[in-house]
């Protein structure tokens, strides 16, 4: 799981920081596409659309080898996707599978706001019935384009600390014609 997630934020990173662009719902069709082409993978996916055809919702299921090499898809976690009217996405909610049904996690939200694209992440706590705090945040700042031109990552160290800047970082451009997992088309 701790794999999982970390290949996908690194993901994510690395394409926000190349060329990429802010979050649509083409983008998630386009990770989607990109996650159940690969070949060899020990995942397996299937996603749910709404009716303008946008994902809405992603399972994702380890697979376990049988016998006679049968395979036996477990559930692992859920992704629940809500768009703003032009397509960006505004939230992405994670779901784990423990004791036989799927567990809120947490939740990571999305805004773009005068040149900067800010990405938190939440943590759900079951005791309050709610999302904590944000723990995390990434903040893209973008060219007039929408391209990246620096990342910097925050971090709470503690539950009524404010966030603290880890580190910042200018992004390089990249050649042209690189696969972009995170464009805006």
């Amino acid at each position: 799981m701790k794999k999982m997630m970390i290949l996908m934020m690194t993901m994510c990173l690395t394409a926000l920081a190349t060329e990429a662009q802010v979050m649509t719902s083409e983008t998630v069709t386009k990770v989607y596409e990109k996650a159940t082409t690969t070949r060899g993978d020990e995942f397996a996916y299937n996603a749910a659309y709404d009716d303008e055809g946008r994902i809405v919702a992603t399972d994702v299921y380890r697979k376990r080898p049988l016998r006679k090499g049968d395979v036996r898809l477990v559930p692992t976690c859920r992704y629940e996707y809500v768009y703003a009217a032009d397509g960006l996405l505004s939230s992405r909610v994670m779901y784990v599978w423990r004791s036989d049904e799927w567990r809120l996690a947490g939740r990571h939200d999305y805004r773009l706001a005068e040149g900067t694209y800010t990405v938190t992440y939440s943590r759900w706590s079951r005791r309050k019935a709610a999302f904590d705090q944000p723990l995390g945040m990434m903040t893209y700042s973008l060219l007039p384009d929408e391209s990246v031109y620096s990342v910097a990552c925050y971090y709470r160290h503690h539950r009524e600390a404010p966030m603290e800047l880890e580190w910042q970082t200018p992004v390089e451009p990249q050649a042209a014609g690189a696969d972009y997992y995170l464009t805006k088309e």
